[in-house]
């Protein structure tokens, strides 16, 4: 056969493993669609379909990240939406910040500023975001270190986490809708 042939093998998915509502829209037939649509044009159009996506499925994050800080401080008397005001503006942070070093290495390039001068900025940069979150969590929840690290720990696994099955999700919309 041909190149796509090769690379669009969908006889290695044991189709028994797969929950029945999956099974039965992953069908052969159509995941050699899929397969076939990604390797046409070397996976653009699934890129541009996750990454359009990818915004709804961080504001779908959010709500969830409050309700894992409501169990963190079960006994810190805020309300859920004080929870949920404290990830949005964490996230706003995050988003300035990863603004910040876009625009930041784009005018360094422009500008041709030193590579490893701007790499170490970036870097410093991008090293403060937990920091911020941990010092956050200290200032506004009024804990000490230990309780305030030990929950920044798990604050930042279950946000990997809930990103990571985001991700997925959005990742299995992309390849339905391309």
């Amino acid at each position: 056969g041909d190149e796509s042939d090769q690379n669009c093998d969908i006889d290695d998915i044991n189709e028994a493993d797969l929950p029945d509502w999956l099974r039965s829209r992953l069908t052969p037939e159509r995941l050699k669609v899929m397969c076939d649509r990604v390797i046409a044009d070397d996976g653009r159009a699934f890129l541009n379909k996750l990454l359009d996506n990818v915004p709804a499925a961080l504001f779908v994050l959010l709500p969830l990240m409050a309700l894992v800080l409501k169990v963190l401080y079960p006994l810190s008397k805020r309300y859920y939406v004080e929870h949920l005001l404290f990830v949005v503006h964490y996230h706003a942070f995050v988003f300035l910040i990863l603004s910040l070093l876009f625009l930041f290495s784009q005018l360094g390039t422009l500008l041709g500023v030193f590579e490893p001068a701007i790499a170490v900025i970036v870097f410093a940069m991008a090293f403060y975001i937990p920091i911020y979150l941990y010092k956050a969590q200290r200032r506004v929840y009024g804990q000490g270190r230990f309780f305030t690290i030990l929950k920044f720990l798990m604050l930042t696994i279950a946000y990997f986490t809930g990103l990571l099955i985001m991700l997925a999700v959005v990742g299995i919309f992309a390849a339905f809708s391309i």
